[in-house]
């Protein structure tokens, strides 16, 4: 996949630079990963910054650096990851040009390694207020870093991750039959919240069927989803994905908050089923709780710290009828939200530094 949509791209102009990360190149990686682990150590004795620091939060960070090197001059250089902020920040310098970065999820909160926690909020804490714009995955994600940073910078702005309008489309025929639901995600397998959801769903095989899909994980399939009810799809082209999902009623976006990242972050399925005109389930989340209270009429949240998703559920199979008959206007009432409105306001910041 990453092939073809490099063939695709290099025929629209787009040079790529590629830097291989794994141990093919066993020099590079070699000296990357003894110059993360020297660094790692040397950050509980002394504070480190700058280049130091970003060796410490991405091993990746070296070969970015290397392959800007080679570059003589771009208008923007952007980052979308921390192990590309000390790289995008020495780009900017080297190449005299603008800087923007991508903030996709709330880094410092991801995981459960407090020690690279903290030394991730501490290069973001240094580094961002040096960018000409930082955009955000989710307004949440957004006001954490604002926080941390003690910053209200009016170039921060927020863009959701929402896909072209052209994908979406209803179903030519009408959907009949039990309560349809449907998930997806690269992997089908534990902690990804389905387990809020299977003990109802194999419980009711005539109230409802459950849809996944993705890339199975065979072991959790044979414990948890043998059961007439729930169907697995191979993983198919987002395209062809987005789609299918005009073939259901309810989508389940069902993150179980893991970490601070899960709990801030909007997820791609979540923003994929209101293009579609599903009725959303989603788990409380921070983030899915306040973009559903935006869109009131597109879904509703169950608790999933009591887990009274059985509940919503049951109402939902009661609802059915209404659920289908005002599909149309949900999916009309959301029409503006694509990825083509959504990204008028990076486009324009692109422009205003080229004019």
């Amino acid at each position: 996949m990453n092939n073809n949509l490099m063939d695709e791209f290099k025929g629209k102009g787009v040079n790529f630079h590629c830097i291989e990360a794994g141990r093919q190149a066993f020099g590079a990686w070699i000296i990357s990963t003894v110059r993360e682990k020297y660094f790692k150590a040397l950050s509980q004795i002394i504070s480190l910054k700058n280049g130091s620091l970003a060796n410490v939060v991405s091993k990746r960070n070296n070969g970015l650096i290397e392959a800007v090197k080679k570059i003589q001059s771009v208008d923007w250089v952007i980052g979308h990851n921390p192990g590309a902020l000390w790289a995008t920040c020495f780009a900017g310098k080297k190449l005299n040009c603008k800087m923007g970065f991508d903030v996709e999820d709330y880094h410092p909160g991801e995981g459960s390694n407090k020690l690279q926690q903290q030394l991730t909020k501490k290069l973001m804490k240094s580094l961002l207020p040096k960018m000409d714009y930082v955009s955000f995955a989710s307004h949440l994600i957004m006001e954490e870093v604002k926080k941390n940073i003690a910053t209200n910078n009016p170039n921060w702005f927020t863009i959701l991750n929402y896909f072209p309008k052209e994908e979406f489309s209803l179903p030519k025929t009408e959907i009949s039959g039990r309560l349809k639901l449907v998930w997806f995600s690269q992997n089908i397998s534990a902690e990804r919240g389905l387990e809020l959801v299977l003990p109802l769903v194999k419980a009711n095989p005539t109230k409802m069927e459950l849809h996944l899909y993705g890339k199975i994980n065979y072991d959790f399939m044979e414990k948890q989803l043998e059961a007439e009810n729930i169907i697995i799809h191979e993983p198919v082209p987002q395209k062809e994905l987005h789609q299918a999902l005009g073939l259901y009623d309810v989508g389940l976006a069902l993150e179980p908050a893991k970490d601070l990242n899960n709990d801030l972050a909007i997820s791609n399925k979540i923003l994929a089923y209101l293009q579609s005109g599903l009725y959303i389930l989603a788990s409380n989340t921070a983030a899915q709780q306040s973009f559903l209270e935006k869109h009131p009429k597109a879904g509703i949240c169950f608790d999933h710290k009591k887990n009274d998703s059985d509940i919503v559920l049951d109402s939902l199979v009661k609802e059915i009828e209404l659920i289908r008959q005002q599909r149309l206007v949900r999916f009309e009432q959301y029409q503006k939200n694509n990825w083509e409105i959504e990204s008028i306001s990076l486009i324009n910041k692109w422009i205003e530094a080229c004019t």
